[in-house]
């Protein structure tokens, strides 16, 4: 009789565990959200002020709607500034692929630790980026320009993901857009 009670307890704890352990069972994750999804940057703006004279704005865009690959660019300007001339830079990323225009510019500011925008111009230009994320590294959104002699050649601007261990270096991360604008010093 005694083994009879244990065997009945004993079948009892163990359909109780099963139906526990069955019940908490978590549901299979197909598609889990990616924190760190990249967004679609369909558009690079480059707004130019001259440092002595703030009426002196130029903006430069490159835009392509559908985003890389399909359709060609719709507009690709070229960067045309004076010689022996500086400027304040501020860059905007934006996605215009539907009615509903997203400023990726806003992410890239709550971002600031795993992003970085990189620059390379012609050796008449110099750009030194004059605003930084919370640990002092550069972000690259603002920078200041300094032209000196007149010069044909490009101004490359690239915006880098760096989630995992950003340190100022331009070798790091993911490319999210990276645009090659002709560039014009006259």
């Amino acid at each position: 009789m005694k083994q009879s009670k244990t065997n009945i307890s004993i079948l009892a704890f163990l359909a109780l565990g099963v139906i526990t352990f069955s019940s908490c069972k978590d549901d299979e994750i197909v598609n889990p959200p990616n924190p760190n999804e990249e967004e679609l940057i369909t558009t690079v703006e480059l707004v130019f002020t001259n440092a002595a004279d703030s009426s002196d704005v130029s903006t430069f865009k490159f835009a392509d709607p559908d985003g890389e690959g399909g359709d060609t660019p719709t507009q690709h300007d070229t960067i045309r500034l004076a010689q022996k001339t500086n400027y304040t830079l501020a860059v905007r990323f934006l996605d215009e692929s539907t009615t509903d225009v997203e400023d990726i510019t806003e992410e890239v500011k709550e971002e600031a630790e795993e992003h970085l925008v990189c620059y390379t111009a012609d050796a008449s230009t110099s750009i030194t980026i004059t605003d930084k994320d919370a640990n002092g590294l550069d972000l690259g959104l603002a920078a200041r320009v300094e032209t000196t002699d007149a010069v044909s050649g490009t101004f490359t601007l690239s915006l880098k993901h760096q989630p995992d261990g950003k340190n100022g270096s331009c070798d790091l991360g993911e490319t999210d857009v990276e645009v090659a604008f002709a560039l014009e010093v006259e």
